[in-house]
């Protein structure tokens, strides 16, 4: 499997203490890292979110796993050494190709891409996905979705999905952390009914992959920007596809609760949902699920929220 970026290990200035035996708390969270103009000041707020993660650390509160997206630029892939993490782990390069159109509908959506929305051109940036581990990191495998599973501007970015298996003190089998950012809806520019067919080819994608490495019996923790937002049908078939009988077990959503608002969900779904935690295999969630980057002055160091939670593993 090809390796735009092998896993790194690094020793940051101010390292976390070497994780033990107990729970993994996860933090899944979008840094916002659009490329200039269509955002600024976003390497300031990189550093900020790397100081908080150092701060919660100190505490002895902060998340042994981060899993991000719109890691694009360089000071937001700094983050994880910035912050204190051991071992990083980045999603599909630009370069990296996704599978060829395998039906006529697949071929047909590819006929009507549209230049004027960014859906010709090859992508021009990375996924955007990093995990950064206190844990080791055994092995990394990722792929880029389909170039008929992405939909207006949202493919000049080559979204895939990263997947790191984690060694875990006083387990076996390895923890495998799987990120993903699924294509947007309003924002991508096109209409939705376009929109909507790459994000179901996207879900049915990731659905394979998850299914894959669950069947390993290693317990699966699935994070990400998932987009459904009010979008019933996204709801409707993300639900279906990966949280049905026997799949994954919501444990936490970031909420919409208007243009600029989110929140954390009181109990878990997809509906309004940005930012998703679930899980499948031996472990559970304990404790309650947390709120990440909200600086205590109110300032939020990207337009999402950062959903936060532990994980214990079961006998």
């Amino acid at each position: 499997m090809a390796e735009p970026r092998s896993v790194q290990a690094s020793e940051p200035p101010v390292m976390h203490p070497v994780p033990v035996a107990g729970p993994v708390t996860m933090l899944s969270y979008n840094v916002e890292g659009l490329p200039w103009p269509l955002t600024h000041g976003r390497t300031a707020a990189a550093a900020a979110i790397a100081a908080e993660l150092r701060a919660l650390h100190a505490r002895g509160t902060g998340p042994q796993v981060v899993a991000v997206q719109e890691a694009f630029g360089d000071a937001q892939k700094a983050i994880g050494v910035t912050a204190g993490y051991r071992y990083a782990a980045f999603g599909p390069s630009a370069a990296m190709p996704g599978a060829p159109a395998a039906t006529p509908s697949e071929a047909a959506f590819l006929q009507g891409a549209s230049f004027w929305h960014g859906e010709t051109e090859a992508p021009r940036e990375d996924s955007g996905l990093a995990v950064f581990s206190d844990y080791p990191i055994v092995w990394a495998h990722r792929i880029a979705y389909p170039r008929f599973a992405c939909a207006g501007y949202d493919c000049l970015a080559n979204k895939g999905v990263l997947a790191v298996a984690l060694r875990i003190p006083g387990r076996t089998a390895p923890l495998i952390v799987i990120d993903t950012h699924l294509n947007a809806r309003a924002a991508s520019g096109v209409d939705d009914a376009r929109s909507l067919y790459a994000y179901r080819r996207q879900v049915d994608v990731l659905r394979q992959f998850v299914a894959a490495l669950a069947g390993s019996g290693s317990p699966v923790v699935l994070a990400g920007d998932f987009n459904v937002g009010n979008d019933m049908e996204r709801q409707a078939y993300l639900s279906t596809a990966l949280f049905g009988d026997d799949a994954m077990t919501l444990a936490a959503s970031e909420s919409s609760c208007g243009d600029t608002c989110r929140v954390i969900a009181p109990v878990p779904t997809p509906a309004r949902a940005k930012t998703m935690v679930a899980y499948r295999g031996t472990i559970a969630p304990e404790g309650r699920t947390l709120r990440f980057g909200t600086l205590p002055d109110g300032t939020q160091l990207s337009d999402h929220v950062g959903v936060m939670r532990a994980f214990a593993f079961r006998t």
